[in-house]
């Protein structure tokens, strides 16, 4: 009897070539690349590759134009070194943000109930010597990073936080339970955080959070800069920074909900 192939989906075996060949690739790729290395026309790739972005497994970097996976991808292969990815996808934006209001700019995550600060631009004007420093911690219930990541725990875990101690900073830090608290609410109510002087004095931040593939809070992206300076650009402040992050979340594959998905 002659032999006969075993049935197999064409469409199926294409959409997982383009997957694994930019897995491998150790940076974005562009599309003429990627055609060549799958041995598909640009045009059929293209096609995948806007489902694959409709689906947020996918983003399309704005001025390269090249493709590179999110961290969606993560449900199915969890082989992502989670902290390096984000600071390498992060990276571009705190460049920019810096660059663009010349101010302080960080990138943190919570570790061991601390802040843990994977990315830091100092202030290019400052006269102080800042606070943060990459691989340096600092106390979440005094940093807009930190009231970000702490909004998003659950109150049993808020509660074991506060068991462990509020230890003040500066004159302004919050040491309260209670007032820790409505904080927080305020943080969840307004979907970012700020710091009055509370981590160090002379000293203001804002804080908006990252959000992973499932819409969790993973990460905190804050811009500071001295007091009177933060004051007088506040809304600028927050407008940059609610834009970036909503950029990088959506580089980690959550697809921010509508007006109307609430």
């Amino acid at each position: 009897m002659p032999s006969q192939e075993k049935p197999s989906s064409l469409s199926s075996d294409k959409l997982l070539a383009i997957l694994e060949c930019i897995a491998e690739s150790r940076v974005p790729m562009r599309l003429q690349d990627l055609a060549e290395r799958v041995g598909i026309t640009q045009s059929t790739v293209l096609r995948y590759l806007r489902t694959l972005q409709n689906a947020n497994y996918v983003y399309q970097e704005e001025t390269t134009l090249h493709y590179a996976l999110t961290w969606k991808l993560c449900k199915l292969t969890e082989n992502l070194n989670s902290y390096i990815s984000l600071r390498n996808i992060a990276n571009p934006f705190v460049n920019r943000l810096a660059n663009t209001l010349q101010m302080g700019v960080c990138l943190v995550v919570d570790r061991d109930w601390q802040c843990l600060y994977l990315d830091c631009i100092d202030h290019p004007n400052a006269a102080y010597t800042p606070l943060q420093y990459i691989g340096k911690r600092a106390p979440m219930h005094a940093t807009g990073s930190g009231k970000v990541l702490l909004a998003s725990y659950p109150d049993a875990k808020i509660e074991e936080y506060i068991s462990r101690g509020l230890s003040p900073c500066t004159k302004y830090t919050i040491t309260e339970p209670a007032q820790l608290k409505e904080t927080l609410r305020q943080v969840r109510e307004q979907g970012f955080a700020s710091d009055e002087e509370e981590c160090e004095l002379g000293l203001k931040c804002v804080s908006y959070p990252i959000r992973d593939f499932t819409g969790a809070v993973y990460a905190a992206i804050s811009m500071f800069g001295n007091a009177d300076e933060m004051d007088r650009s506040e809304g600028q402040v927050r407008a940059a920074l609610k834009g970036a992050a909503a950029m990088i979340s959506a580089r980690l594959g959550w697809a921010c909900p509508g007006p109307d998905e609430g």
